[in-house]
């Protein structure tokens, strides 16, 4: 008789949903198999009584197949990283409240996003980022990592940790042993790290301590590879059960990153993969993918699970020493499980927006006084963001307060190219007139008149990942004002008479305080 391998594998897996409401597979399969719980997405948020009514099913489902709590896990950093934007709003960046220069404050965002997430029945914050920022080309970590210094950002994640745990929210550091040192994304490959165990432990590994010293409940590991290392971080025995279990002394819940990254996906099969990320050490095998997609890929390998490595040396091994941490940390959930309620601090998101960006040459930042010039005649700004991002509401929402803000005309638009996007209210089309075209980028065209010629009175970088001093040149080419809220190493390329503004993250209360600091139209 066939063996079923869900079943003995869903008590280590989280897994991803398909939409904002259940499936009826859905259903089925977390009512038949022992999940310790669910990851959120932003495909699975609509606003915020869709995400209660959602949650609501899901802890009736776990409540009634099994008398558990689930955990419910979402990556709600900040900024771009933000999936439940449309129920409880986008935050500040770890890095803008390390700009602040005030911990408290700090601490007062990460009590307010662990009560937001709360009033929506998360508990699991998938956070926050401990990695050190120490390269400026690292195209994955930037404005979600409180900066390049290790001694701040080992002070910043404790009092994160402290403050999301005091408000009940349970916490996961990530991605150890640390990130930044990364010229490569792991979402589409294996990145080496620019650093050997030993400078990881110097730089990158103090602040997984520091978070740890806090009571953070669990850890991410990265699918990243230290240099001199064959293995990615996460299928390695030497530095999750060697480093961070022998050295950090950490015995809370280990979860690797998601497992369809292809930063791991080299490992093998997903058995393969499975097997030797149980055998390494992990507790919890993350899957973004939706739970029916993934049950179909495990029933697809049942005769190629059949190995002593899958049987024995992952799955038999890690079911005596991770399901109690597992069932210690839903246990976890289900004390901290509260009732529905609202946020109480909401004015720190604008608070540390104020605080954090930067106006060089120095204007006031609430003079308003950059474009009150411009009344009467065409405003034209060029959005400029990573190929397909404009469709994510962190960025679409970004750019549509920017433009509501500036009392932008709505719908102004040049005919009706089948290039052109509506935002909202908002049309803007394809800007595609650089002589040589950005790299991973797409440009947007936003004119009042609807005209398509001219240099652009602003030009808003909205690009993570890192560009040559050249190609921020070409784009930002006869701007009077450049917003720089993706990748803020961008703003050293750009000094001159022009106006830089550095918000170190696309989030509301961002552009918010861009608006106020550029004036109306």
């Amino acid at each position: 008789m066939a063996r079923d391998y869900l079943q003995m594998l869903a008590p280590h897996m989280i897994v991803g949903l398909e939409g904002p409401r259940l499936a009826g597979a859905e259903r089925t399969l977390l009512s038949k198999y022992p999940f310790p719980g669910v990851i959120l997405f932003e495909r699975n948020v609509a606003d915020a009584r869709q995400l209660m009514e959602l949650v609501q099913e899901i802890r009736s489902i776990f409540r009634n197949s099994r008398g558990t709590a689930p955990l419910i896990a979402a990556d709600h950093e900040g900024g771009v990283v933000s999936v439940l934007g449309r129920a409880i709003g986008v935050p500040p960046t770890q890095m803008a409240a390390a700009r602040t220069g005030q911990p408290g404050f700090v601490e007062r965002l990460f009590a307010e996003n662990a009560r937001r997430m709360r009033a929506c029945g998360v508990n699991l914050f998938l956070g926050p980022v401990a990695d050190v920022n120490s390269d400026p080309l690292n195209p994955v970590i930037g404005t979600r990592s409180f900066g390049e210094e290790t001694g701040l950002v080992s002070s910043l994640v404790s009092i994160a940790v402290s403050a999301s745990r005091r408000e009940g929210a349970l916490t996961c550091l990530k991605h150890f042993p640390g990130h930044g040192p990364s010229r490569v994304d792991s979402h589409l490959e294996l990145p080496v790290l620019g650093a050997t165990l030993d400078q990881l432990r110097e730089r990158d590994i103090p602040p997984f301590a520091s978070g740890i010293a806090a009571g953070a409940e669990s850890v991410m590991i990265g699918h990243i590879a230290p240099l001199g290392r064959a293995l990615p971080a996460s299928l390695d025995p030497e530095i999750v059960g060697g480093l961070l279990r022998g050295e950090l002394g950490f015995d809370g819940v280990v979860m690797t990153d998601a497992l369809e990254m292809k930063g791991v996906k080299g490992g093998g099969s997903v058995f393969d993969i499975c097997g030797r990320a149980l055998a390494a050490g992990n507790d919890i095998l993350l899957f973004s993918k939706p739970v029916a997609l993934v049950a179909d890929e495990i029933a697809s390998f049942g005769e190629a699970a059949e190995t002593d490595e899958f049987r024995n040396g992952g799955l038999a091994n890690a079911e005596e020493r991770s399901i109690t941490r597992i069932e210690r940390l839903i246990c976890l959930a289900g004390e901290k499980e509260r009732e529905f309620e609202l946020p109480s601090d909401p004015g720190v998101y604008r608070e540390i927006a104020e605080k954090s960006i930067l106006v060089a040459p120095g204007l006031d930042k609430g003079s308003g006084a950059l474009l009150s010039r411009e009344r009467g005649r065409d405003f034209r700004a060029i959005f400029c963001c990573e190929k397909g991002e404009i469709e994510r509401f962190p960025t679409r929402n970004f750019i549509m307060r920017i433009l509501q803000g500036l009392k932008a005309v709505e719908g102004a638009r040049g005919g009706e190219a089948s290039s052109a996007i509506t935002l909202g209210r908002y049309s803007l089309e394809r800007y595609e007139a650089f002589r040589t075209p950005p790299p991973r980028l797409e440009a947007w065209l936003y004119s009042s008149s609807g005209k398509s010629g001219g240099s652009p009175d602003a030009v808003f970088l909205l690009n993570r990942r890192p560009l040559p001093e050249e190609v921020v040149g070409e784009i930002c080419s006869g701007a009077g004002i450049v917003v720089v809220a993706g990748w803020p190493y961008a703003a050293r390329f750009l000094a001159g008479s022009r106006t830089v503004i550095t918000t170190f993250g696309i989030y509301d209360a961002a552009a918010d305080a861009v608006c106020r600091s550029i004036g109306g139209l």
